[in-house]
């Protein structure tokens, strides 16, 4: 039986500090040690509740900006009168924003949902 003051060895995790403290950088896979540096040894882990908020946040957020910019680049493609130099920096803007979260929201939510970085070396 264990107790506050004399943990269950086997429920206690495994840490990568030297100083031995339970870290956000426990969490990361092994193969990724060598590319942390030692400033993020000082925080402890995230509470699992803001993954799943941040996780769902970035869902609504990434699929609201995927179809906005869509319609933006497609309203103002489609339309001869708003073709101006002015207004292809907007598209240049929107269309941007538009590959940014096409191809940044998805590794965000995935890492969210497992609550670490299991997208390994090759998104980094």
């Amino acid at each position: 039986m264990s107790s506050w003051n004399n943990p269950n060895p086997v429920t206690q995790l495994e840490s990568t500090n030297p100083y031995g403290n339970y870290t956000v950088v426990d969490t990361a896979p092994k193969e990724i040690l060598h590319m942390v540096h030692e400033h993020w040894y000082q925080f402890p882990p995230m509470n699992p509740l803001w993954y799943g908020l941040v996780g769902f946040w970035m869902v609504i957020m990434g699929c609201l900006s995927i179809a906005g910019n869509f319609v933006v680049i497609w309203v103002f493609m489609n339309t001869k009168s708003l073709r101006s130099p002015a207004n292809l920096l907007v598209v240049n803007l929107a269309f941007s924003d538009f590959l940014m979260m096409l191809t940044m929201f998805p590794p965000m939510v995935v890492s969210c949902y497992w609550q670490t970085w299991t997208l390994g070396l090759l998104f980094l």
